[in-house]
């Protein structure tokens, strides 16, 4: 079906939802970093120290492909830093970012509508391709400055998110573009690989990319109905699809399941494979309730105090999430052919949230998970809005239109205002929600900020009572009880002996997961790099030891052996831990020539020959290795010296 064209009053109309988009963020711009900016990029060394050669883009993809496996945006965060970019000019890029998705998502919506509502029209109301464009615009502007995308754009690492969704809208538009040109029997396969090609390119700025097609399975499902120009096509890409829904149930058994949804792979979470997938039939409520009322006072962006399920009446509000769910899909299911926008919007919804809401141990709820989500609800209740007032005055689409997108810019500006005051941000984050530790935590650094860090400042107390506040929490992490210990460090405050006991009970009783690493991580460089005798090493030695015994990590195995080796002064331990280190990554033979690398760069050959020796004995077939010879000789050379 063709699409309507884009006019000169459609590109003039556009623009001026860019300027409302612009003026309903502009506040937020004014911001900082906050929560993962700061280990991701903010206080990553690696990528902080931009610089325009070779080996520094090199290091900033080893890098992320060794942690988060999100190499282009990555590069691209390095990007600002390499401009010398402020906390402004991430948040702007971000912003720029979010007005080229806006673009995108325009187009499809008007192909969307158009394949949905003509179909219909045709029968009934012949007079609808001129509003077309419109529509698209309105369902573009509500997801654009929904006030729960704030959150998404100004919190600088979901770049990764938008970057994902932007290289999603890409590949939808081709897809859309591919199978109009095969029901025309024009050449489709150049666009089919844009699609492919998509896929595989988003995949390296978010994973979420690989949801394209499961997104398109819903197109085939609802509006394209896997016709073509011949009987042969339409089988194909009935076989093609059902192939696909074979294959992904096979690799979420045989591989997901098995790898990601064990109690060893949940070691680091306080609630299990099963609980998070219940506590997600709550969780989309949640965000369902958020995207149809989206009022500030309910998103608290921290949601480290949400309380996983038990059971299916554990709480009840499960059970009952699990049957609204349940009607949704079923309802999307029974109208697909009646109303095949509104199957899209709801199915959508859910196949945004596929992963996310899967049995992976990641945290249970994230705002910035419903980025590409509104779209899915908006688009269902436009068709909704379209079919009761088809037969209504002609200006009420209108009139509702902008009652609605002004309610949505005008709730987007205050959250955007908040986001734009740190301080603020911080009070009404701690305020709105005070059993999250992270809230408090955040807050106690702002007021720890404004003190300079001086003792005598009366934030500087502020910032301890909450600290202190915030790690009495029931479900707080050590982050506070660590930003306590490393302001006694400082000689700031007195310290106080329970802090110790804070931090190692909680290590020996919580799940050991990233933000326990963190913090020991950080408290370990304090006191080895920066040489802080203010932080108790034999205590902090036991915090290592508590850690290893229950998490190995061979990142922390080297810290602990700096900690024995250069302050405790106790060498076969020491040796013993990067040995520890060089066994845990038995299966990458690489690692243990990058380590030793790093000690013989560090005048440390004793400990790269420790590295090398464990290595070669794990793995006989790296005496061979050019590098580990060079490497032997050259610390074998030091240690003569």
């Amino acid at each position: 079906m063709k699409v309507p064209g884009i006019t000169k009053r459609s590109i003039i109309y556009f623009a001026g939802c860019f300027a409302l988009i612009c003026f309903t963020y502009m506040p937020a711009l004014y911001g900082t970093f906050i929560f993962d900016d700061y280990p991701v990029f903010a206080d990553n060394k690696l990528i902080e120290n931009a610089s325009w050669t070779w080996a520094y883009w090199k290091d900033v993809v080893l890098w992320s492909n060794s942690n988060l496996h999100r190499p282009l945006a990555m590069l691209s965060l390095a990007l600002n830093f390499a401009l010398g970019s402020s906390a402004w000019g991430f948040k702007a890029t971000n912003l720029a970012i979010h007005l080229a998705n806006a673009w995108l998502l325009f187009l499809l919506a008007r192909r969307l509508l158009t394949i949905a509502w003509l179909r219909y029209a045709e029968q009934a109301a012949p007079d609808q391709p001129s509003h077309i464009a419109a529509w698209a615009l309105v369902v573009t502007l509500a997801w654009a400055v929904h006030p729960l995308q704030v959150s998404s754009v100004m919190y600088v690492v979901q770049r990764m998110e938008l970057l994902g969704f932007t290289f999603t809208l890409v590949g939808l538009l081709s897809y859309v573009k591919a199978r109009d040109n095969q029901m025309r029997h024009a050449r489709a396969w150049p666009w089919l690989v844009i699609t492919a090609l998509s896929a595989v390119v988003g995949y390296t700025a978010k994973e979420t990319a690989i949801l394209i097609p499961a997104y398109t399975l819903i197109l085939e499902f609802t509006l394209f109905r896997f016709k073509a120009h011949s009987i042969g096509a339409s089988r194909g890409w009935k076989l093609f699809y059902a192939s696909g829904c074979v294959a992904a149930v096979a690799v979420l058994v045989l591989y997901g399941l098995p790898h990601y949804a064990t109690p060893a792979a949940f070691s680091g979470r306080s609630f299990s494979a099963w609980e998070r997938t219940l506590t997600q039939l709550r969780a989309l409520c949640l965000y369902l309730g958020w995207i149809v009322f989206p009022l500030p006072g309910h998103m608290h962006f921290y949601y480290d105090g949400y309380a996983a399920s038990k059971g299916w009446l554990e709480p009840v509000s499960t059970l009952v999430g699990g049957c609204f769910l349940l009607a949704l899909v079923v309802a999307a299911l029974a109208l697909r052919r009646r109303r095949p926008l509104f199957a899209v919007g709801i199915l959508w919804f859910f196949v945004a949230h596929a992963l996310t809401s899967a049995p992976l141990p990641l945290e249970l709820v994230f705002e910035h998970r419903n980025y590409p989500a509104i779209f899915g609800i908006v688009l269902a209740i436009a068709d909704i809005l379209w079919l009761v007032t088809r037969s209504a005055h002609p200006k009420l689409p209108q009139i509702l239109g902008i009652i609605s997108i002004a309610a949505l810019c005008f709730f987007a500006v205050i959250r955007a205002a908040t986001w734009g005051n740190p301080l603020q941000l911080a009070l009404t984050l701690a305020e709105d929600n005070p059993s999250s530790s992270r809230a408090g935590y955040d807050l106690a650094t702002r007021y720890m900020m404004m003190s300079g860090g001086d003792p005598a400042s009366p934030m500087y107390a502020r910032a301890v009572s909450e600290l202190e506040r915030s790690s009495a929490l029931p479900n707080a992490s050590t982050l506070p009880d660590q930003a306590l210990l490393l302001m006694a460090s400082g000689g700031g405050v007195k310290l106080d002996p329970t802090w110790w006991d804070h931090f190692l009970s909680k290590l020996k009783t919580r799940p050991v997961g990233p933000e326990e690493r963190n913090s020991l991580a950080r408290l370990g460089r304090v006191r080895v790099d920066e040489g802080n005798q203010g932080i108790d090493a034999r205590k902090l030695a036991m915090a290592y030891e508590i850690v290893l015994d229950r998490a190995p990590s061979s990142e922390l195995y080297v810290q602990y052996a700096d900690l024995e080796s250069l302050v405790l002064h106790d060498q076969p331990k020491a040796d013993q831990a990067l040995r520890q280190a060089v066994a845990l990554n038995r299966a990458t033979p690489r690692y243990a020539v990058l380590l030793a690398n790093y000690f013989v760069q560090r005048d440390r050959p004793h400990e790269a020959l420790v590295v090398l020796t464990e290595a070669t004995r794990l793995t006989p077939a790296l005496d061979k290795d050019k590098d580990l010879i060079k490497l032997k000789a050259e610390a074998s050379s030091k240690t003569t010296l």
